[in-house]
């Protein structure tokens, strides 16, 4: 067995009794690195669940990648249509990039039951909308199938089901603003077949989802002719390069936008979370560290006269300064493992039971989600035990102060 780590197996069993002062502080330490540790995972893995929380629903609803005119860009509405051969797809299209990608024309609308009006946004869409990626948002009913047939059926929101007083199945009448001048509204009749609820206030607020034919009818547009194209990446593809690459191969007056440009708002207020994790992060490992840094020197200056005989005996200063940073990491390994055990028992509990809520109107999300992949809570764990393991071979310097002839006649 290595000298050193024999040495400070024995000297373990005394030290952490409670008759003695390094006992005590060691205590302290093993205390401070476990809380240390649980803010650490609490604070990365809410923080990481909540970006990618919104990611996933601002993804959901837009793509990761929209192609429209540019006359489009400022406005949820598709005011000007582009003609489906204009996109060139062949010159850009790659099956390891794009996971799937639908066309979708959008209109403003007034939407109208017996007692109550409200404005919004309909979404057309076709048959080749991702429905699967809204399944986790849907609150009742079932998402419509359009097949040859124009449907007539009707997607919304909770909040406008709440404002408009509508439940499943009831019919509602749609208001579309005619483009000819002094011309009356375009009426149609919509059948709610599905209420779905993402705790985005601006899409819940104003989104709805109808078969796309029909916006195409009322605007006079051809079957060819769409307001534009939204595309989901394969989780493998480099959304910046391969968005700049859609748009060299497309005419001039076709704009290319990323969802992070979409929303760019949205993408640089969770951003700051990362920031202030980092903070988090330095603030705990230097609180863990102070406190090893106290408990390592209470256990040197306590063990003076063994470093005494030690050193008469032959041994030399690094050879000791092991020995107590041997008992310094094990120290460090009991309170990451209390720190592990509390902190993960949290998010997992948070996970289950969403026992902390939020308000949707500012985070986006109506309880704290949790995300924590495991290469990041090694790496967590690594990084708190390394950083604190370099930073206590300062402090075990002081080994090399002790003179053996005055610490072996110390009583």
């Amino acid at each position: 067995m290595n000298f050193e780590f024999f040495i400070a197996q024995r000297m373990r069993s005394s030290s952490t009794s409670e008759s003695t002062v390094s006992g005590r502080i060691i205590k302290i330490a093993i205390t401070a690195i476990a809380l240390g540790m649980v803010m650490m995972l609490i604070a990365l893995g809410t923080s990481l669940g909540l970006q990618k929380e919104i990611k996933a629903k601002t993804i959901a609803l837009s793509g990761d990648i929209r192609i429209a005119p540019f006359e489009n860009n400022n406005s949820n509405i598709s005011i000007t249509p582009i003609d489906t051969l204009e996109l060139r797809k062949e010159l850009w299209w790659d099956k390891n990039q794009v996971e799937h990608l639908y066309p979708y024309v959008a209109k403003g609308v007034l939407l109208k039951t017996k007692s109550e009006f409200e404005g919004a946004v309909v979404k057309g869409v076709d048959k080749a909308f991702p429905w699967h990626k809204l399944s986790p948002y849907l609150i009742e009913g079932k998402f419509p199938v359009f097949d040859s047939l124009v449907s007539k059926e009707i997607v919304l929101s909770q909040t406008l089901v709440q404002k408009l007083n509508l439940n499943l199945g009831d019919r509602l009448t749609a208001y579309f603003q005619n483009d000819d001048p002094g011309s009356v509204p375009r009426i149609r009749y919509f059948n709610l077949v599905a209420i779905y609820q993402t705790d985005f206030p601006d899409f819940d607020n104003s989104f709805t989802f109808v078969d796309m034919r029909q916006l195409q009818k009322i605007n006079g547009w051809k079957d060819q002719q769409i307001g534009g194209v939204e595309i989901f990446l394969t989780p493998q593809a480099e959304m910046i390069s391969y968005a700049e690459k859609i748009y060299t191969e497309l005419p001039p007056h076709i704009d290319v936008q990323r969802v992070d440009q979409l929303y760019q708002g949205i993408f640089d207020w969770i951003a700051l979370f990362d920031f202030n994790v980092l903070i988090i992060l330095i603030v705990m490992i230097l609180v863990g560290t102070l406190n090893m840094t106290t408990a390592l020197l209470v256990l040197i200056l306590e063990r003076s006269r063994m470093v005494g005989v030690l050193k008469s005996l032959g041994a030399n200063n690094r050879q000791i300064q092991k020995v107590f940073l041997w008992n310094a990491v094990y120290i460090i390994l009991r309170g990451l493992a209390w720190g592990n055990a509390l902190g993960l028992a949290f998010l997992i509990g948070q996970s289950y039971f969403g026992w902390i809520q939020l308000d949707p109107a500012t985070y986006f999300v109506s309880t704290v989600p949790i995300a924590l992949p495991l290469p990041l809570f090694i790496g967590l764990n690594l990084l708190v035990l390394s950083v604190c393991s370099l930073l206590l071979w300062i402090p075990s310097l002081i080994v090399g102060k002790i003179d053996p002839t005055e610490a072996v006649r110390f009583r």
